[in-house]
């Protein structure tokens, strides 16, 4: 019998924007077939929002050090790192319950975004920031929704019980969304990896029904290491779960192979429909990204030039659109910085646009910043 291993914590580059706990533990705990799945959800929610609530006035006032930084100078690093942090913030922010904070990150990360523009609104972002601190208080006061019991997951081939690997980055998120999901999948084993190294290790070393994928990984992305599953393991369905809006990235891993793109503000029932929807053998997408997808986006003419770009050539003006470096970049991909600088140089013949600047500019204005 496949067993299930754990992931390790993933190493964000900037300290202040690290919002896993450390004590997070390294194992993954299955949820015990006796167990009641009601209970195993509360108890992983709370444990997850009191570590996130423990850590949230270092975040806030990591936030607030940047906004100051970017307000006293424009600093593109700075406008990087706030937008960086106020879209992680989001995200993880509407994982685990805290919808108001979430949606004041989102506008933060907005407003980081016109800094390269030269409109950052300092006195608003302040507004903001000091928003997002007191809306701790209105989510803490929502408890979360624990879904009524559904129909048992169906088992894997032999009777064995079902098991689902989650690559995402952050160790919260996967605790999180093993704690939903073993409501909806009862008895399911879960498996967890930090990156695209981790991610084929557990491939190789275990049998897995599904996997939930994120796009933005540290290192190897998402994409490509989507690419590299449907290589070795063709049979294995794959469901990209992303913080990102469909436009940015659901038609791109549609071709590479996934069996679905689902966002990661959609409802628990929609992504326990569409893990059983890729498990079937299906494809799993929005009506708006199935209408998208029966129009032909190959043979649009209209399409923006974004879309023209490869996956590669896409990668990298992310990354730019990012404030990262070449250099950054070539790191972060394993790459040498002339072959990034050839991407760069592709980049901006497809776009139109003349330095690095403007790819940011271009990237913010279609938010297709990672």
């Amino acid at each position: 019998m496949a067993h299930t291993t754990a992931g390790r914590p993933a190493t964000v580059k900037h300290e202040h924007i690290r919002l896993a706990s450390k004590r997070t533990p390294a194992r993954p705990r299955p949820v015990s077939p006796t167990s009641s799945p009601d209970d195993a959800l509360q108890h992983g929610l709370d444990e997850m929002r009191q570590r996130f609530v423990a850590t949230f006035g270092a975040q806030c006032d990591a936030i607030r050090v940047l906004v100051d930084k970017v307000a006293a100078s424009g600093s593109g690093e700075a406008a990087a790192a706030l937008t960086q942090i106020t879209h992680r913030l989001s995200g993880l922010a509407g994982t685990i319950g805290f919808p108001t904070i979430s949606a004041r990150a989102s506008d933060l990360e907005v407003l980081a975004g016109g800094a390269s523009r030269g409109a950052f609104n300092a006195r608003l972002a302040r507004t903001t920031t000091g928003a997002i601190r007191k809306a701790l208080v209105k989510d803490l006061a929502a408890r979360p929704v624990v879904a009524a019991p559904v129909v048992a997951a169906p088992a894997a081939p032999g009777g064995a019980i079902m098991r689902i690997l989650i690559v995402d980055d952050h160790a919260v998120v996967r605790r999180g969304l093993s704690a939903v999901l073993a409501d909806e999948f009862r008895g399911a084993a879960f498996g967890e990896a930090a990156n695209a190294r981790q991610a084929i290790e557990q491939l190789r070393e275990n049998t897995w029904d599904v996997a939930l994928l994120d796009i933005t990984l540290p290192g190897k992305s998402g994409l490509d290491l989507l690419k590299e599953l449907k290589a070795e393991w063709p049979g294995l369905p794959v469901l990209v779960l992303s913080g990102h809006t469909e436009d940015q990235f659901a038609v791109r891993v549609l071709k590479a192979g996934a069996g679905g793109y689902v966002t990661k503000e959609s409802a628990p029932e929609e992504l326990a429909k569409a893990i059983r929807k890729v498990l079937a053998g299906g494809r799993y997408v929005s009506p708006a990204l199935a209408e998208k997808l029966a129009l032909g986006v190959d043979k649009d003419p209209t399409r923006a030039p974004h879309e023209t770009l490869s996956d590669r050539e896409y990668d990298v003006m992310s990354r730019i659109g990012a404030g990262k470096t070449v250099t950054e970049i070539a790191e972060e991909l394993s790459l040498s910085a002339k072959t990034i600088s050839t991407y760069r140089t592709r980049v901006l013949e497809k776009l139109g646009v003349k330095n690095s600047a403007e790819i940011v500019q271009y990237a913010l204005r279609n938010g297709l910043v990672i």
